[in-house]
């Protein structure tokens, strides 16, 4: 590929996953505290790096250099993503074909993306910065096609930045790690026949999944018709 082009594919990573740009995280598995848990789960010490999230920082996750996370909420309550975050309590007998299925059933604009400790993120990408609250509210309103519980992480886990007391700035809450870490590590899958997207599938397949916000409620009442019809 031309440098030109991968350039370019870089820089639509980059709109995908846009968010909360004055500091990014760090998910440290060098860290004398990090380790592994007996259910293959890895535990790094996450950590928020309080220094802008500029291109370069994508390009240092993206060229393999360190793997960042990013709050998908911005300073206006916004969001341009948002991900239900599956984290099995087995991770070796963990049944990913299940929620591919589903998205595919109900015809769902979710893109499955293995998470670093080998999970599920599935990803709804936005074309233009929505309302945070209204996303998190209908990826929770999905939860039940995936038999996930109520408490299921989602991210953004805050729809609103709130200021720290001391310093008056604003607290970033909590990231969720991107991925395409060295473009070849924690990628989408390809729900036809479970193998994975590389960097340009995957931009490729986002882009025709954007959605608009008058579009979910679209989305919400054919899945209630499928249900209840």
């Amino acid at each position: 590929m031309a440098p030109e082009k991968a350039i370019g594919m870089d820089q639509k990573f980059i709109k995908l996953f846009n968010g909360y740009k004055a500091a990014y995280g760090v998910a440290d598995m060098t860290h004398p505290d990090a380790y592994v848990e007996a259910n293959g789960k890895q535990k790094p010490v996450y950590r928020w790096n309080f220094e802008a999230f500029t291109d370069q920082v994508y390009s240092d996750h993206l060229s393999g250099k360190k793997s960042v996370g990013i709050q998908p909420c911005n300073e206006n309550s916004r969001v341009v993503f948002g991900v239900i975050d599956i984290d099995p309590k087995n991770y070796a007998d963990f049944n990913k074909k299940f929620y591919i299925d589903i998205i595919q059933e109900y015809k769902l604009p979710l893109i499955p993306i293995e998470s670093k400790s080998g999970g599920l993120h599935l990803y709804l990408f936005l074309k233009e910065f929505t309302s945070a609250s209204l996303i998190v509210s209908f990826l929770s309103n999905l939860l039940p096609l995936f038999e996930l519980k109520p408490d299921c992480e989602i991210f953004p886990k805050q729809t609103q930045l709130t200021k720290n007391n001391e310093s008056g700035e604003l607290s970033p809450g909590q990231f969720i790690n991107l991925p395409y870490y060295n473009k070849i590590e924690r990628q989408a899958i390809n729900p036809q026949d479970g193998t994975y997207f590389t960097f340009e599938q995957f931009i490729e397949v986002a882009e025709n999944n954007l959605k608009k916000e008058k579009e979910l409620k679209n989305i919400t009442e054919s899945i209630d018709h499928k249900i209840f019809y």
